[in-house]
């Protein structure tokens, strides 16, 4: 088991230490990358997908969940570069009701201080196809979000004048996304869980005066839950989970290593789950994270994340830091 554990290791020294080429920063709402434990593990999480974050990566796994769960994040993006005031935040509430499926609520938002606002709003809802088909071997999950794409700028003396801006200074549309996520639950793969997503599935436009429409995005991940094992005979791992993503961004232009990114991302348990490690990254960054995790009261608990990003691409920053509180009851 411990063999396994270093080889994924490997894994990712490999791919951060890999040769890279620019990326682009994409405009609105083409470029996502809200939650802390997510980030943590390079975005590798539309296979796992487990908590009230879930909706931003595949939202079939809501129906996981068993506890209400509510999560609150703030990240500030880049520090260190002159002039830059980058911040991401984000809300989000799960309500799981027995046998009928998961419901959610969220808001995540980018801000440029005194430049620019970009938010999205949220309605989630996701069901364990099991309960109504009891004879189905593999558990499968299905989830929809119905989601408001909102963005605005704040006008100063020089750009009031502008004509991009004659019809206005924002401008907000809808859309919605489906995932689905399975567990194939076969005596060899018991933990294994797999996960897809498209997302913008109309293309809305959110463009002030000429069209810009947002594009549809498709992610496939995979995850693999491992059991406990030791190292060095004393510290004991629970719940070891490496996951694989890919995402493809359809849009009109850009080549390939614009439109599709790879990420990997692992995560693993310490502590009778007090304390979780995590790692990652993909064609843009490195990220590392950890959480601390505490059960205060039969039906009470919290859970502190933190991830840092490094972006491989961009020089002079000390990169961006995500930290997220969340609560169960």
């Amino acid at each position: 088991m411990f063999k396994k554990f270093l080889f994924f290791i490997l894994i990712f020294v490999g791919l951060n230490v890999a040769p890279n080429t620019p990326h682009k920063v994409y405009s609105a709402f083409k470029d996502s990358g809200w939650g802390t434990r997510s980030a943590g593990m390079g975005g590798a999480f539309c296979g796992l997908a487990d908590d009230a974050s879930s909706p931003l990566w595949n939202p079939a796994g809501l129906a996981q969940m068993k506890y209400p769960e509510a999560n609150f994040m703030y990240s500030r993006l880049y520090t260190g570069l002159d002039g830059v005031d980058l911040g991401l935040n984000y809300f989000s509430y799960v309500l799981p009701v027995h046998r009928v499926g998961a419901f959610g609520i969220s808001r995540a938002g980018f801000i440029s201080t005194d430049l620019y606002k970009e938010e999205t709003y949220t309605l989630t809802y996701a069901s364990k196809i099991n309960d109504f088909v009891p004879r189905l071997i593999p558990e499968v999950f299905t989830g929809v979000n119905l989601k408001c794409l909102s963005h605005g700028y704040t006008l100063d003396e020089y750009s009031r004048g502008d004509p991009v801006f004659a019809g206005g200074r924002s401008k907000a549309n809808f859309t919605f996304d489906i995932g689905v996520l399975v567990k194939p639950n076969l005596p060899k793969f018991s933990g294994l869980s797999i996960g897809a997503c498209v997302k913008n599935i109309t293309t809305p436009d959110v463009g002030l005066k000429s069209r810009d429409r947002v594009p549809l995005e498709a992610r496939v991940g995979f995850a693999y839950r491992l059991k406990g094992f030791k190292i060095l005979r004393r510290i004991i791992v629970r719940d070891v989970t490496p996951t694989l993503d890919f995402a493809y961004r359809f849009q009109d232009w850009g080549s390939l290593e614009d439109k599709l990114n790879v990420h990997l991302g692992l995560e693993g348990w310490f502590v009778e789950k007090m304390l979780g490690l995590r790692m990652g990254g993909n064609i843009r960054e490195i990220t590392f994270g950890f959480s601390f995790n505490k059960a205060l009261a039969r039906y009470f608990g919290i859970q502190l994340d933190y991830a840092f990003i490094f972006p491989l691409e961009i020089v002079e920053t000390y990169g961006s830091h995500r930290i997220s509180l969340t609560v169960r009851f």
